[in-house]
């Protein structure tokens, strides 16, 4: 079994179907296909069940999935460390996002790369949170966590991770007893943002402005934890990622609900300039935030 056929059977268990895995490896529909039927007649197991139109992974596919995970892990961080030998960079390395809690990540992330590239400094920017991709445009930041992709030619965008968008409300609310919510439940209740402006907060932008639903309120609030306490006491609803809430799940008398029947999930990517050349130490970042958040999700 070659390294190409682990980076193939990684693929297709990330991302579920053939369709999907070709625009990540970048071959044809038919070489896939084939490259993974030569897999499993080379094994004599079959690696993916094919359900629905989609390739549900196997107890065998499992078992090469663990071995290929620790063999392309292995292969990243000796490539990784090869090239921070190669070369000894020096220089800065300024950040923002988009949303307040996807700086959960950023500590562990810093601190791995540090270790890396103890002559890189990164400096975060929390107060362009409101403004990060024209600050990105403006060349006041290197880097933005978005889950908004704008159709813009000067901007690269490398795929971090998906998440679920729920509500939260106290429990006892009338919501709690919902399988999901849809934008017309939003019309009477106050809903807690972060800040606006509102075509930025991604419930408003997804759900509620398409199908021209205002809440009764919006009220802004920075702090997580100060908005819970709001939810807990009745004052409010509020929207946020399932990872960001779980924990406060256990703790809090709150309940997360589904958004929309089919859900309301987002793509995160870190966005940079397209510029040539850029620092080794930025290809060795973004490397790390995807293991980071991917490992965190």
């Amino acid at each position: 079994m070659e390294l190409r056929h682990l980076r193939l059977v990684e693929t297709v268990a990330n991302e579920g179907s053939l369709a999907k895995a070709v625009d990540k490896l970048s071959v044809s529909p038919s070489a896939l296909s084939h490259q993974l039927k030569e897999i499993e007649t080379e094994i004599g197991v079959r690696l993916f069940d094919r359900i629905s139109k989609k390739l549900v992974i196997t107890d065998a596919g499992r078992i090469v999935l663990r071995s290929a995970k620790r063999v392309l892990r292995e292969l990243e961080l000796a490539e990784h460390d090869l090239m921070v030998m190669r070369d000894g960079q020096v220089g800065e390395l300024n950040i923002t996002s988009e949303c307040y809690t996807c700086y959960h990540w950023l500590p562990g992330v810093m601190k791995s790369f540090s270790r890396d590239f103890p002559g890189v400094d990164i400096k975060i920017h929390p107060d362009l949170v409101d403004r990060s991709i024209s600050a990105l445009l403006g060349g006041q930041v290197d880097g933005v966590i978005t889950s908004e992709w704008t159709d813009n030619p000067m901007i690269a965008y490398h795929q971090l991770f998906r998440d679920e968008m729920v509500a939260v409300v106290a429990n006892g609310h009338p919501w709690e007893e919902k399988p999901y919510v849809e934008a017309e439940d939003f019309a009477n209740e106050n809903l807690i943002i972060y800040g606006k402006p509102l075509d930025s907060v991604y419930v408003f932008r997804q759900v509620l402005i398409p199908n021209n639903i205002s809440p009764k309120k919006v009220m802004e609030v920075r702090l997580t934890e100060a908005q819970l306490e709001m939810v807990k006491a009745g004052y409010g609803v509020k929207t946020i990622a399932r990872w960001a809430i779980e924990p406060y799940l256990k703790t809090h008398p709150i309940t997360a609900i589904p958004i929309t029947e089919k859900g309301l999930s987002r793509t995160w990517y870190f966005a940079t300039l397209k510029k040539e050349p850029q620092p080794l130490y930025y290809k060795c970042f973004i490397k790390s935030l995807i293991r980071q958040m991917r490992e965190g999700d």
